[in-house]
């Protein structure tokens, strides 16, 4: 490791030290019976549910406004405002029937028009929806289509053909159906009340209307608290039993353990540096968490459309030392594009992430160095930017060692550090406006196809404009294929294929180190989708 990296990771090391002298122990429960604060360090930007993007935003509306299914403690899809479905013999046609007792909280009925009325708008391009990919992974008819501007929105395949009854028509068979269908962007919207309210919709709690076990309190865009009551008209409050559940922003990962220590909050993520302080309280634990980390190179930049210069920095990078000396939160190193835990070989039961492929992710100076003069030969860039975000502390010091060993390792290239609030790089990203990214995925629901799938030609978030006619087309083999094993194989091969380009090179899977109350049952962080749903959680 070159010296200005060591003495990142000493000086990380020291702050670690000095916060482990002022340890003490932190209360194990919870002191109200009824309420839990729980801390998240991404604002919201919408409670729209067409619109809604950062997972704050997401856990918020999928806990108000609930839809066809939700995912109970054992991350397993329970019915929501839904109570049947029927498959027909070939299985493409689904019919939900919709609760009788399913009402909005002004007190109208929730129909199967209010689903129509909130897909066709999720499917509009003109929203432009940063979750419409996920209308395609359900195979719902025509969705492709009409996210592409080629037809109509009222071509959707949905349809009310009652007021209760909801019919959603198939182009193939998608096995994880129930568990995409959980995720926010499939939340009802009552098409009177949007239309009366018009630009103030999900503005405000004044200019809101709910489904589901909470509704919203005294908030507005842009408030760094978001407040859920437990909502009376919800058709099963009877087993809510967390009456209040306070959502506070606070994106200091030190100011959120004071919180927690002080009594403020009940569930915090800690950083990196915090684990060492914490490790021994009897509230710690750590879990891997849903997102893995890339480096996403925009290959339509010159230079950057090079792959021996993509695979030269990427086998440049110690991703152990990045996740032992630097996160130091249970962060683990990773090849796959595919996080660990979200799917398992039908056959064999082993782990997607374990057989993908490996190439370009074992740190190798020698297979830098070969790669290096290869890309010298091809192209003439000796420089590029590294874009990184101010949502985590720890970017900076990742983002530092990644120039260290780069330039180290690739003589003569330099790399220049740029560092955005996340809004600003999520905007440059989108705009085709870098180099290279320092980004994040996480699974919006439990399939590979929920991260291959945005490597698509077309697809909206692929921000770094790789195209691959075969792994599009592996891909949309896979979304049609009923036999789960040969679709499972047309995934970890379109993985590899990814893989092989080095476009988008993956680092490291977070580590997810809490501090929880210990009386707090029954709210496990889902590895995929919305990671928490506060109707099954329990105060004990």
């Amino acid at each position: 490791m070159k010296k200005s990296a060591v003495i990142v990771s000493a000086a990380i090391a020291c702050v670690g030290m000095l916060l482990t002298g002022c340890q003490k122990s932190s209360n194990s429960g919870t002191k109200n019976q009824d309420k839990i604060t729980v801390v998240q360090n991404v604002p919201v930007d919408s409670l729209d549910p067409s619109v809604a993007y950062q997972i704050t935003s997401c856990m918020v509306v999928t806990n108000t406004t609930e839809g066809l299914y939700s995912i109970d403690a054992n991350d397993k899809p329970q019915l929501g405002a839904a109570s049947k479905v029927e498959t027909s013999n070939n299985g493409l046609t689904k019919t939900f029937t919709i609760r009788d007792d399913a009402k909005w909280s002004n007190g109208d009925p929730v129909t199967a028009n209010d689903f129509v009325f909130g897909w066709r708008r999720f499917s509009d391009p003109k929203i432009g929806s940063p979750y419409n990919y996920e209308l395609v992974a359900t195979g719902i008819k025509n969705a492709a289509d009409i996210i592409a501007g080629k037809k109509p929105t009222s071509a959707l395949g949905v349809k009310a053909t009652g007021p209760k009854t909801l019919v959603v028509e198939l182009e193939h068979k998608v096995p994880y159906l129930s568990k995409i269908l959980s995720f926010s962007t499939f939340a009802p919207v009552n098409q009177k009340y949007f239309e009366k309210t018009g630009k103030k919709f999900a503005q405000d709690s004044n200019h809101l209307l709910v489904t589901g076990p909470y509704k919203v309190k005294d908030w507005k865009l842009g408030d760094n608290t978001v407040q859920l009551v437990k909502n009376p008209k919800y058709w099963d409050a009877k087993n809510v039993k967390v009456k209040e559940v306070k959502i506070d922003i606070i994106t200091d990962p030190e100011k959120a353990a004071i919180a927690f220590e002080n009594g403020s909050a009940d569930y915090v993520r800690l950083g990196g540096q915090l684990v060492s302080k914490y490790r021994k309280d009897k509230n710690y634990t750590n879990e891997i968490s849903n997102f893995n980390h890339y480096l996403m190179f925009n290959v339509k930049k010159q230079g950057m459309n090079n792959a021996d210069l993509r695979k030269a920095i990427s086998v440049s990078l110690n991703r152990k030392e990045i996740t032992t000396h630097i996160l130091k939160d249970g962060s683990v190193p990773i090849h796959s594009m595919v996080m660990k835990g979200l799917a398992k070989n039908p056959t064999t039961g082993k782990d997607f992430a374990d057989e993908s492929s490996t190439k370009y992710s074992e740190y190798s100076p020698a297979e830098a160095k070969k790669y290096w003069n290869k890309a010298k030969t091809e192209t003439k860039l000796r420089s590029f930017t590294l874009l990184y975000d101010d949502s985590d502390p720890v970017y900076s010091n990742i983002a530092a060692y990644i120039k260290a060993q780069v330039e180290k390792n690739l003589p003569g290239m330099k790399v220049n550090l740029q560092q955005v609030a996340k809004k600003t790089r999520l905007d440059k990203m989108a705009k085709s406006n870098y180099d290279v990214a320092i980004t994040r995925w996480a699974p919006d629901y439990g399939d590979p196809s929920a991260i291959l799938g945005m490597y698509t030609t077309n697809n909206a978030s692929n921000y770094g404009k790789w195209s691959n006619r075969e792994f599009d087309s592996l891909v949309d083999q896979a979304n049609k294929e009923a036999n789960a094993s040969k679709r499972y194989q047309e995934l970890l091969k379109a993985n590899d294929i990814l893989i092989d380009s080095a476009a988008c090179p993956p680092l490291y899977q977070n580590g997810a180190p809490v501090l929880k109350r210990s009386n707090i049952k029954d709210m496990p962080m889902h590895i995929s989708g919305i990671p928490y749903f506060f109707k099954y959680v329990q105060i004990k």
